[in-house]
């Protein structure tokens, strides 16, 4: 019995759907999804690569359910991390040389002013003292 490599009417065009389990992919604009990886450190058109799942992290890895999606814009954005300064600047989270002071003869604490307007819990806080760095998870602070 012989074997041809292709019958003379089966269509030359035809393309496949890739990966084992022949998983579905469509593009909006040719080239767009990149070719023989999921990830790429650079996406084609500037896209970013995002996957999703929607299987447990403890189910067997055949029968994830997941999706790889490309877009234009990050599906989670923030603005830049901007630490939340009390209106009064009574709190102190950083105590270096740039920003503490210490004075060995001060033996007690004035009274606390009272605040002339109402003030809530986190504006009504203030730094007793401290040492070290909240940014960096070393140290401590006490607050009153």
């Amino acid at each position: 019995m012989e074997c041809s490599s292709r019958s003379s009417n089966f269509p030359s065009d035809l393309e496949y759907q890739t990966g084992f389990g022949n998983h579905f992919s469509s593009e909006a604009i040719v080239g767009a999804l990149p070719q023989g990886q999921n990830s790429p450190l650079i996406c084609p058109f500037g896209l970013y690569a995002e996957q999703i799942s929607g299987t447990s992290f403890t189910s067997p890895r055949k029968l994830n359910q997941r999706s790889w999606l490309y877009r234009i814009k990050p599906s989670v954005t923030h603005e830049p991390f901007r630490p939340r300064m009390p209106r009064h600047e009574k709190l102190v989270s950083e105590f270096n040389q740039s920003n503490s002071s210490a004075t060995p003869t001060q033996l007690r604490w004035k009274p606390v002013e009272i605040p002339e307007t109402p003030t809530d819990f986190i504006d009504g806080l203030y730094t007793i003292c401290g040492a070290g760095s909240s940014y960096l998870r070393h140290g401590f602070a006490i607050h009153m």
